[in-house]
């Protein structure tokens, strides 16, 4: 955990990761990282910001969505190509983990931004989790109408 708050950007991201590998999901220790990585998604630093975008998507438990889905909400803004592809990714996650933070209409809106980005890398990104819920969608017998009007531009 002491490693999550180190300024040394190799410490940050073994920290992380080791939390992320080896802290079972209910470990207290998970909550300690809360708080840093809010400051490294508000950080002006990309890789900083990157880190702590990926720290969520690993670390981040439904109970501690809440606290950082804004700040990753807000990054969708970034200027940054690869922090606005790795935050769809996340808030996607975040949607599985907790579907009132994340609601299914948020998600989508984001989607159809990222969809029309002007980077590629973004776009694909966008796809991948259009994919995922649409894989998903039909496998519980979900409405799938939200994605339809989206097959025309996509072929």
């Amino acid at each position: 955990v002491e490693l999550a708050a180190s300024a040394s950007l190799y410490h940050k991201r073994t920290g992380y990761l080791v939390c992320g590998a080896c802290l079972p999901p209910t470990h207290e220790f998970r909550f300690m990282l809360v708080n840093q990585m809010q400051r490294d998604l508000t950080s002006t630093n990309v890789l900083e910001c990157s880190g702590g975008v990926l720290a969520c998507t690993s670390i981040i438990t439904a109970d501690m969505v809440p606290a950082v889905a804004s700040e990753v909400q807000r990054l969708l803004q970034h200027d940054s190509a690869t922090i606005r592809k790795k935050s769809i990714i996340c808030l996607h996650r975040f949607h599985q983990l907790d579907h009132d933070t994340v609601t299914e209409q948020q998600l989508q809106e984001a989607l159809r931004k990222s969809l029309c980005d002007k980077e590629p890398s973004v776009m694909g990104a966008s796809l991948s989790v259009i994919e995922s819920l649409v894989r998903n969608g039909a496998r519980v017998n979900s409405d799938l109408t939200p994605y339809k009007d989206l097959v025309p531009s996509l072929v």
